[in-house]
């Protein structure tokens, strides 16, 4: 089946199982959110050019062109050595004239750190939301904010389809360093090898671990010459991340005591500016490195920015200890979580 067909099916598959969503769905925000979801999803896929012709293409950079064969040999890595699955995923380019693909929202109650859960036909209930415009995921900010919640959005540069569709090398994958471009594939593969309905602190950590340790061993076996680099970045993002879980998990407790309102925000903004406090002697160890300012600096922190620390990164170290318990098998480490979910749907029959 030739480009143009597939992607004729595609639509085709795409736009039926969106007409059967809506069936599902009594509320008109969420058919709405379908459509946007849909529509999004549609214009990036009619945008992809084979990879072999984005290569031969005089008007690209030949610093784009290295990046994407780049890709091509992580691709390959994936496959090859973290047994992540082997299809047509990563075969096009997409040059996305914006600095993300997609924009997530999450939300938290006012005196909460757990997530809204959004919950879909099919898809199962998740985390947060995928907007692609940053304009209709500030519309869903001003929607929550009215309920009273805290929110965030994440800025994405890839998302998975689960094997669904054959994703592009999208643009924004690429705006960081190699090392960053490797994570970002390995993660979204992983998607595909293990997706767990309902349970988005799962997926998300999952995917991370295998993100990070999938670059650790990439950088060991193909450029050894970056790895040390790496792994300073890993230790000093880890204390970083260690810091806003545990601030997390001190907002959690102060949440549990059920206070008036004028209590709990008095609580939380004390936490907040500790977590300030302790982020400027953290940095100070480092000699003053600033490298995560920008996470304090782009938005206001609030529970919703918290949280979704805590979603994608929380569990990443029980997943790495697994992993390395194994002897790094990744094929056997996947084996043990699809077994242990089997496990767990069997207990509950």
């Amino acid at each position: 089946m030739n480009q143009t067909m597939k992607a004729a099916l595609n639509r085709i598959l795409l736009i039926a199982t969106l007409a059967l969503l809506a069936q599902f769905s009594t509320a008109c925000s969420t058919t709405q959110y379908y459509v946007q979801g849909a529509t999004g999803h549609l214009a990036l896929m009619s945008q992809r050019k084979p990879v072999k012709q984005v290569l031969a293409d005089s008007n690209v950079t030949d610093k784009r062109k290295q990046q994407i064969k780049e890709v091509l040999e992580i691709r390959q890595f994936a496959y090859d050595r973290l047994k992540l699955p082997k299809n047509k995923s990563y075969t096009s380019y997409v040059e996305l004239k914006r600095k993300a693909v997609s924009w997530n929202v999450i939300a938290t109650p006012k005196y909460s750190m757990h997530p809204v859960q959004s919950c879909f036909p099919f898809v199962g209930c998740v985390s947060y939301l995928v907007y692609f415009s940053p304009e209709a995921a500030e519309k869903e900010v001003v929607k929550q904010k009215k309920l009273g919640r805290d929110t965030h959005i994440i800025e994405s540069p890839a998302y998975s389809t689960l094997g669904i569709f054959d994703d592009p090398i999208l643009s924004t994958m690429l705006s960081r360093s190699i090392s960053s471009t490797a994570e970002v594939i390995f993660h979204e593969l992983a998607h595909q090898r293990l997706y767990r309905k309902n349970n988005s602190a799962f997926n998300e950590a999952f995917a991370s671990a295998v993100g990070q340790e999938g670059t650790r061993l990439w950088l060991k076996e193909k450029h050894p010459d970056k790895l040390q680099r790496y792994e300073q970045h890993l230790k000093k993002r880890w204390a970083f991340f260690n810091l806003l879980i545990d601030t997390s998990e001190e907002l959690k407790a102060w949440y549990s005591h059920k206070y008036a309102d004028a209590v709990m925000e008095k609580g939380k903004q004390r936490i907040y500016r500790q977590l300030d406090e302790k982020y400027a002697r953290l940095k100070q160890s480092w000699d003053g490195d600033t490298r995560f300012d920008n996470w304090f600096n782009k938005s206001p922190v609030n529970n919703a920015k918290l949280s979704a620390i805590g979603v994608y990164y929380k569990l990443v170290p029980d997943f790495s200890r697994q992993l390395k318990a194994l002897n790094y098998n990744f094929e056997k480490f996947y084996d043990f979580y699809e077994t242990q979910e089997t496990e767990e749907k069997s207990a509950y029959k």
